[in-house]
């Protein structure tokens, strides 16, 4: 059953810490970053050039494996490359709906092995105090809002692995990180519907 009383004093502390208006902040910034981006891909797709093409070539040159392989890697360390480009290469398979699921999947996992290397990172002393002073304002945020910026992190345009990485260093605890990790899935879906919509 929910205590009311227990809901009513986490809103009163992300009202007064200023989860709120982080979150609203970030919505604002989606959006905008989506409307120009929407913009965009009408305007390239129906007058420039066609997107699947540039999309595709760059991962022509390599095998379907290779991609996974380089995806799960971007996804494990620090998210080098945008998951948008490999959400858009899924289009070229009979299947992209399977291949969006099998993409969600991977970087599910690359969030848990990005937890380990925090974890690992926790035990290299310099290391451990260079990423705490580069990453201060992450540290601070799952400090302050725990579950809900993780959550944030996985479902907006947030270096979700490197705040995955400073869960590790922080000791969050394991079993919760794997449950909210999960809303990272979610975020494929709907990036995967909204880019496909574009690209009709």
């Amino acid at each position: 059953m929910i205590d009311i009383k227990i809901l009513k004093r986490r809103h009163n502390y992300y009202n007064k810490s200023g989860f709120y208006g982080y979150l609203a902040k970030n919505i604002i910034k989606i959006i905008i970053i989506l409307s120009i981006s929407i913009a965009a891909f009408v305007i390239l797709q129906k007058w420039v050039i066609d997107l699947d093409v540039v999309f595709s070539s760059f991962f022509k040159n390599m095998a379907n494996e290779l991609v996974f392989v380089l995806f799960t890697i971007s996804e494990s360390f620090l998210g080098l490359i945008p998951p948008d480009f490999f959400i858009i290469w899924a289009r070229k398979f009979q299947y992209p709906w399977a291949i969006i699921t099998l993409l969600a999947f991977l970087s599910y996992t690359g969030g848990i092995v990005s937890y380990f290397i925090g974890k690992r990172i926790r035990r290299i002393n310099r290391l451990n105090c260079y990423l705490t002073a580069k990453f201060s304002d992450h540290f601070s945020k799952i400090k302050k809002w725990g579950a809900l910026f993780i959550i944030v992190a996985a479902l907006f345009p947030l270096p979700y692995s490197t705040i995955c990485i400073v869960s590790g260093i922080l000791k969050y605890p394991f079993k919760i990180f794997t449950i909210i990790g999960l809303s990272r899935i979610t975020r494929f879906y709907l990036y995967a519907l909204v880019l496909y919509g574009l690209l009709k």
